[in-house]
């Protein structure tokens, strides 16, 4: 009697890591310098409801209260998020490729997103009042499982993030085609 084959015989081949194309390496589109001002001024508006709250302490409380010192620890909070998202700017950056898409985004604490085109669900553009005023988007890419966007890219000329959605939208009917 002979032996019966499985059809479709399972491989699962081992991958070499330094033949895999490095992240890293990718030159990454920046984002528009909008974003940094919606920044400022979105702690700015903090900065100056602080400042109010501070005022009113300093003219009603205590003599004893160490005024100073909370004043202090305050402006230097408010100077390392000044620095913080002075420096992110810089570091903000996305590319598409042919596979996936990458972000990066983070100045302390670096993080890169990548998500492959056969993961994304779907994928949003919101423009909040600042946005707005700032003539800025923010592209928002949806993958399965999650329960928010996995990445958003704030900071880009509204006609780039739709040029952007449209690829995108693009790229994954490509891909649900061809595993279909």
């Amino acid at each position: 009697m002979a032996s019966i084959e499985p059809e479709n015989s399972f491989e699962n081949k081992r991958i070499a890591i330094d033949t895999l194309p490095r992240y890293q390496e990718v030159d990454l589109n920046g984002i528009s310098g909008k974003l940094l001002v919606k920044n400022l001024i979105r702690i700015s508006l903090g900065f100056v409801a602080v400042a109010i709250f501070f005022g009113y302490i300093f003219l009603y409380a205590e003599e004893n209260l160490p005024f100073d010192i909370i004043a202090a620890v305050a402006l230097l909070l408010f100077a390392l998020l000044y620095f913080n998202i002075w420096k992110m700017q810089k570091i903000y950056g996305y590319a598409l490729r042919e596979r996936d898409i990458i972000y990066r985004r983070g100045f302390l604490i670096t993080k890169t997103t990548i998500i492959s085109f056969n993961r994304i669900q779907h994928v949003s553009i919101s423009r909040g009042v600042l946005d707005k005023m700032l003539g800025i988007a923010t592209l928002s890419i949806f993958t399965a499982g999650g329960s928010g966007s996995d990445i958003r890219i704030s900071g880009l000329e509204p006609e780039l993030a739709q040029t952007l959605k449209e690829a995108l939208v693009i790229k994954i009917s490509e891909d649900g085609d061809a595993t279909i």
